[in-house]
């Protein structure tokens, strides 16, 4: 291990210190195609350089080269050609078309495949599409990218990691993340830098992803990093700098606004004394020591500079005076954003290298919020011998990041905190000078939080990859591969002694993981007559991983000088956790083409894993998949429009084995409620029978290139059914059990996705592309196990028709998709006292009455609330009248990228968007019940509540209430159709312009290449979802809309030189 560091080290390092700079001279050169016409505007690059021309009308061109440097033309249409400079003045070039219109190589399961001959469902990024724009995290960048893929964020946190879904997923209980594999070591993007990814291969049906076995159900993301070319020395720094904002939150009224509804609601409710008390936001009777300021301007005083007054709505001849606080800017601001980059290339026949330290820097725009990255990697690789090859890869990334440590609590209760309250204490006290806390006492706003609570994690990781490849006979390859990828984590928490908790608190978590694998596979290829080509593959996989945890509380910490441990007198809580699997696989592949117009495929995989119980450790999985290039027929050869077609076809299965460690086996606790000893007892029932979920999935497609492949299409079909889904059965009590985890389960996931790409306008000096990429997924609930219950439903409830009938709603169920949920449906506003007579019985309502103020009784209405829709007919409403308001997964997802060029310049559009899902917005919700005693902000959305005088028709909402939750009516409180909104949304989400300057301005200057970029990112959506991201919670729940940290927008500039 030390001896492939330091040869790293010294690779790295050689290269450095030195720069030789060739001599450079002119070439010319005239480009034309297979039948000798010229082709004007072929584009031809400097590999690894930003330089480069296109030809003229007449194909010509002109180009200051040196020795050594390499030539890339290419061609919408063409293959392209790359040629070594050696002394060659004049170079002159054949293109050939291409006989498919995305000729080029692809990255596969344990090896590389022409996508000419690829007949399963692959998609490929490239890594440049990363590095236009300013993001954190690999998944930040592909949003809308890849056909077949939706990667969203339901958590916008600084570092976050994006979330894969391909083709729906696989699962209903198990994990539907894909298999992330980076140069074949299995991890998550966290910690990769983008800068360094070469490229990005999505398989997606199972013929393709059937290699990987058990853990390929949900398809496979491989993400290959740079590899060194031959040439001389090529030196890139790059540097970003980027301002972040919050692009959505919910507006909030002014002080002077809150002031004056609060105070008219608050009077109508069944409290108005708390109006003239201290300790509540809107009283005109807080004291000078109180954290809120409203209160009543005294006789001779002057209103304190900077505050805000009105006349009391209650008593207009008193005048009410406050500050006017805006919470939101005060937790959330703008932050610096900064990136660099420099990586080093080059190498010769027998040894080539790349190198790279990348840091980054996100200062956070939530106050006490920050995350920072630095990365270093190296790949090398030696030819030892003409038949002997070695190849390492060392990467290294360090994270750290802070962050809250409940969302829930400091965000969407933080930002409740009303802008009359103070936001530093005034009393005479230990406390003065510093942060009010939120609402109430178990609610700190950031500002408060970051002030009193220090709290950050920080995480290495070491990847460790070593090849050689054999050329035993020309033709067939032994290939041996040993990897090591650990991850450690440490974080530390200290709270401080506070206003809200005079207790200190020390926590201290550390996570151990480590991933070893070895790998052997050898492989053979051979074309018979010219016409016959074969590859075959087999091989044999070994995984260990094991996983440590430990995790520390003290308290009563004497001093806030001592946040660690030792410091505090009583040890609150110590636990560990130690998790360890192995999986052992053995795998091979069938490649077979005659003349590359029919293709067969086949691929199998048998996995056995240490977390199913003997008996049910080995599952076999197999993939087929044909191709036919229908194009190259004799009888298609006088369609002049059709330049490319081909038709694909798979079928396969894959697996999921990514349940509990030890399900299978059954799980144990330790206890001490039997005398006060510990004991063993057991927590979890044993099933040795429970197997792998593996999905079985059909895909349909084809590649089309029309107009000389000025359009490219790519279109396919998939059926996924997932059979044997492990999900819970309801035991009698008699077992001891609640549950026991069996298969008995199926889903099944259908729709096609696409791809086009097309090559608009082709000119001189402009040319116009675009690329437009949509899925389309369904899913259904086949089968679950018998419970007895319609439909087999887990979870949910039962309602009681009149006619005596039983109706089940909500939870999963067989023939219904996943992603439902359910809530009461309005009818009307009440605005008549003959309304709120007739109104049915509503047993969350307190019936208290505000144009009386006198409580009527439990269950009746009064003007201004909401009547409900009566679900069963018993002219009751409660719990039995829930409605279907609709399904938090999108059906359909994708993008549009427009790119256009001019001259030096390139302008880059993405767009990505989602139709078909809803989300219950409860961050809103939760705003507008202005629970808490009232001590709360208030949205601008009550604005849009009914008043007395209003036509139902024209408001929003039901009357807005001082208090509803607690003490009236619950308009507000339960999940209703209310706050149900649709989520479609459209996306801006990334600008770049970028400026490449003249080769001969930079050859005064010594450069190769100079890139200068303005760029932007999560810019604006357009969806009618509130004060958050529509992608917040849209995955499998929408409750957790209301604690996230908001979408983040970043305005960048940033330089890239190239030496």
């Amino acid at each position: 291990m030390r001896k492939i560091f330091h040869f790293h080290l010294i690779t790295f390092l050689l290269f450095c210190p030195f720069l030789l700079w060739a001599q450079e001279f002119n070439l010319s050169g005239v480009v034309v195609d297979n039948t000798g016409e010229t082709l004007p505007g072929v584009s031809i690059a400097v590999k690894g350089t930003t330089r480069g021309v296109i030809t003229d009308m007449n194909g010509a061109f002109q180009l200051k080269v040196s020795k050594g440097e390499t030539l890339v033309f290419s061609y919408v249409g063409y293959d392209e050609q790359q040629i070594l400079i050696t002394n060659q003045k004049i170079l002159n070039i054949r293109m050939e078309p291409t006989t498919m219109g995305l000729d080029e190589v692809v990255v596969v399961g344990y090896g590389t495949q022409s996508k000419r001959t690829v007949t399963s469902a692959i998609s490929k990024v490239d890594g440049e599409t990363l590095k236009a724009t300013p993001i954190n995290t690999v998944g930040e960048g592909l949003k809308g990218k890849i056909a077949g893929v939706r990667v969203y964020n339901e958590n916008n946190t600084p570092g976050a990691e994006a979330t894969f879904l391909i083709r729906g997923g696989s699962s209903i209980s198990q994990s539907n993340s894909p298999l992330i594999l980076v140069d074949g070591v299995e991890r998550s993007t966290a910690g990769i830098n983008p800068n360094d990814i070469e490229s990005i291969e999505v398989l997606k049906d199972a013929a393709s992803s059937a290699i990987y076995g058990s853990r390929a159900s949900n398809g496979v993301v491989l993400i290959t990093t740079r590899k060194g070319k031959s040439g001389a020395p090529r030196v890139t720094f790059e540097a970003s700098f980027a301002n972040e904002n919050v692009e959505r939150m919910i507006e909030y009224l002014d002080a002077t606004q809150a002031v004056t509804i609060m105070r008219d609601r608050w009077a109508s409710g069944p409290s108005p004394e708390k109006l003239y008390l201290d300790g509540y936001a809107y009283s005109s009777g807080n004291t000078d020591a109180s954290k809120f300021s409203t209160r009543y301007l005294r006789d001779g005083e002057s209103i304190p500079a900077g505050w805000k007054s009105v006349a009391d709505p209650l008593d207009p001849s008193k005048t009410l005076i406050f500050e006017d606080n805006d919470w939101a800017s005060t937790c959330f601001k703008n932050a610096l954003w900064q990136n660099y980059y420099v990586g080093i290339e080059g190498g010769t026949e027998k040894l080539s290298y790349v190198g790279s330290i990348g840091y980054m820097k996100d200062s956070g725009v939530g106050v006490g919020t920050a995350f920072d990255r630095f990365n270093a990697r190296t790949n090398v690789t030696a030819k030892i011998r003409e038949n002997l090859t070695f190849s390492s890869n060392i990467d290294y990334s360090q994270t750290n990041s802070e962050e809250y440590a409940s969302q829930y609590q400091v965000i969407s209760r933080g930002l409740m905190t009303p802008a009359v309250q103070r936001k530093y204490w005034v009393s005479d006290n230990e406390w003065y000078g510093t942060p009010t806390p939120g609402p109430n006492s178990s609610s700190p706003n950031p500002s408060f939080y970051s002030y009193f609570n220090d709290n950050n994690q920080r995480t290495n990781r070491l990847g460790l990859v070593g090849s050689l490849d054999w050329e035993v006979l020309k033709g067939w390859h032994a290939v041996g591969t040993a990897s090591l990828f650990t991850q450690n984590s440490h974080g530390d928490t200290f709270m401080r002694a506070n206003p809200m908790n005079g207790t200190r608190k020390a926590t201290t978590n550390m996570t151990d993981e480590q991933r070893k694998k070895l790998e052997f596979y050898t492989s053979y290829t051979r074309t018979f007559a010219d016409k016959h080509s074969i590859s075959a593959m087999v091989g044999y996989s070994y995984q260990q991983y094991l996983y440590k945890y430990v995790y520390a509380a003290t308290t009563g910490h004497s001093s806030d000088k001592i946040p660690t441990l030792n410091g505090g007198s009583v040890y609150s809580d110590a636990t560990s956790t130690k998790q360890e699997d192995v999986n052992i696989g053995y795998f091979g592949r069938l490649n077979y083409d005659y003349l590359k117009r029919y293709m067969l495929t086949a691929t199998f995989r048998e996995d056995g894993s240490s977390r199913f119980a003997k008996g049910n450790q080995w599952g076999f999985f197999p993939g087929l998949s044909v191709g036919w290039v229908m194009s190259d027929e004799p009888f298609m050869q006088n369609i002049g429009f059709i330049s490319n077609l081909k038709w694909r076809g798979s079928y396969g299965q894959t697996g999921n084995n990514s349940i509990g460690y030890y399900d299978a086996l059954g799980l144990y606790a330790i206890t001490t409620s039997y005398d006060q000893s510990a004991a063993t007892v057991s927590s979890a029932m044993p099933n040795k029978a429970l197997e792998w979920e593996t999905s079985t999935q059909l895909d349909l497609g084809f590649d089309l290139g029309l107009f000389k492949n000025r359009i490219i299409l790519g279109i396919d079909y998939f059926n996924k059914i997932t059979d044997n889904l492990i999900t819970s059965k309801v035991l009698p009590n008699t077992s001891g059990y609640g549950s026991i985890l069996t298969n008995l389960g199926k889903v099944r996931f259908r729709g096609f996705d696409a791809e086009i790409t097309t090559r608009n306008i082709v000119k001189k000096d402009f040319t116009w592309e675009s690329k437009f990429t949509i899925t389309y997924v369904k899913n259904k609930v086949l089968k679950l196990p018998e419970n007895g219950r319609d439909k087999n439903r887990q979870g949910g409830y039962s309602v009681k028709m009149q006619d005596g009938t039983t109706k089940e709603f909500g939870g999963v169920a067989e023939g219904e998709p996943l992603g439902r949920f359910y809530g009461y449906k309005k009818d009307f506003i009440i605005t008549t006292p003959e309304q709120a007579a007739n109104a049915r019985y509503d047993t969350s309502s307190k019936g208290w009455d505000w144009t009386t103020k006198q409580k009527l009784g439990v269950g009746k209405k009064t003007i201004g609330d909401y009547e409900w829709k009566d679900l069963n007919g018993d002219d009751i409403i409660n719990s039995n009248d829930m409605f279907l308001l609709g399904n938090t997964i999108p059906h359909t997802t994708g993008g549009l990228n427009n790119t256009f060029t001019y001259k030096g310049f390139t302008l880059n559009v993405y767009l990505d968007f989602a139709l078909g899902h809803s989300i219950s917005n409860g961050y809103l919700q939760r705003q507008m019940c202005n629970f808490m005693n009232g001590n709360t902000s208030l949205p601008a959305e009550i604005l849009k509540c009914w008043n007395v005088g209003d036509a139902p028709s024209k408001a929003k909402y039901a009357r807005f209430s001082g208090n509803d939750s607690d003490e009236l009516n619950k308009n507000f409180r339960d999940n209703s159709d209310v706050f149900t909104q649709k989520a479609d949304y459209l996306c801006i989400r990334e600008i770049s312009l970028q400026y490449a300057l003249p080769q001969a301005l930079l050859a005064k200057i010594g450069l190769k290449g100079l890139v200068l970029t303005l760029a932007g990112n999560n810019l604006h959506y357009f969806t009618e979802v509130i004060g958050l991201s529509p992608e917040v919670g849209a995955s499998s729940t929408y409750s957790g809309s209301f604690n996230t940290y908001p979408p983040i927008r970043k305005f960048s500039i940033g330089c890239k030189v190239t030496l």
